[in-house]
């Protein structure tokens, strides 16, 4: 049995997936750890590119875009029971020095089942990845922006999605994480299941630490093992793509796990607090966001 299979997700970003996985290969370890990637039916070539370029990775092809969570599963399903440990990476990541020994001592020491390293931007800043889980409280500090509002005065409200950096403390256990580099117990999913391949992107890892955390497993975060993430290297519109995901992501999670009721009420809050964005965003003349929030309006 292996320590860690290491699952990259691949759809027309072969030349940052080749960043990645130079990065991984790069990195010295001592655990014993297999790279798997799945191509989500890419047109750019990357099967090829890439299996040129990396003779040790076990190339997967699943036939077609299954989005974030159906790709991974594609892997997942194959190959967790023989790795005491999963770890989805982004294609549009690059790990730092330890990272493997570091995370992964991390897991075994701290008794977390689910862990992510800190994320870091392009230039070396923090990159938020977590939050509370969307019960009704953090969703409406995130959704009114009250938490944005209150964090320039000193006063940190809990939200759904944290970006302040008092939140993020070594061995804290957090409401869920992102899926950018997440690491997952083999016992996680034989006792909860993979990834909801009903969300195609964005929410799916929310959905699953949710599952997880009512089961009892245990969700940390650590400062000890750090990768770069670039974010949204995949999508033509990053910005509607990931905002419109979000919402819809959160409206699969409420019917699934609160009820019609409660995921109608939800949607009532989405389209208030989505056009009050727009008319704030048109006020403090930034159209772009304005824009982009209007469009929101017309598809969630």
């Amino acid at each position: 049995m292996i320590d860690l299979l290491v699952v990259v997700l691949n759809y027309n970003t072969k030349k940052l997936t080749g960043e990645c996985l130079e990065s991984v290969f790069s990195c010295k370890t001592k655990i014993k750890l297999k790279v798997v990637l799945v191509d989500n039916k890419s047109s750019d070539g990357s099967v090829s590119y890439l299996r040129r370029r990396f003779p040790n990775v076990l190339f997967l092809e699943s036939g077609g875009n299954l989005g974030f969570a159906g790709g991974n599963n594609f892997a997942l399903k194959r190959f967790y029971k023989k790795a005491k440990y999963c770890l989805l990476l982004n294609p549009d990541t690059k790990v730092r020095e330890d990272f493997f020994d570091s995370l992964f001592d991390f897991a075994i020491k701290s008794g977390f089942e689910i862990v992510s390293p800190k994320i870091l931007n392009l230039d070396l800043t923090f990159q938020p990845n977590g939050g509370y889980l969307p019960y009704f409280v953090y969703l409406f500090f995130w959704l009114s922006g009250m938490d944005d509002i209150f964090r320039k005065i000193g006063i940190n409200l809990p939200s759904y999605q944290e970006r302040s950096l008092k939140f993020y403390e070594d061995s804290r256990n957090i409401g869920w994480l992102a899926g950018t580099a997440l690491m997952i117990k083999r016992e996680v999913f034989e006792k909860i299941g993979f990834l909801d391949d009903n969300i195609f992107m964005y929410g799916e890892d929310v959905e699953f630490c949710l599952r997880a955390k009512k089961v009892g497993f245990k969700i940390g975060w650590t400062d000890k093992a750090e990768v770069i993430h670039y974010g949204g290297a995949s999508l033509k519109e990053p910005h509607f793509s990931q905002w419109l995901g979000e919402f819809k992501g959160l409206l699969y999670i409420y019917k699934k796990h609160f009820g019609n009721w409660q995921a109608l009420f939800l949607k009532i809050l989405i389209y208030l607090f989505t056009f009050l964005r727009i008319i704030a965003f048109w006020i403090v003349g930034k159209k772009g966001n304005a824009k982009i929030y209007a469009k929101i309006l017309k598809s969630i």
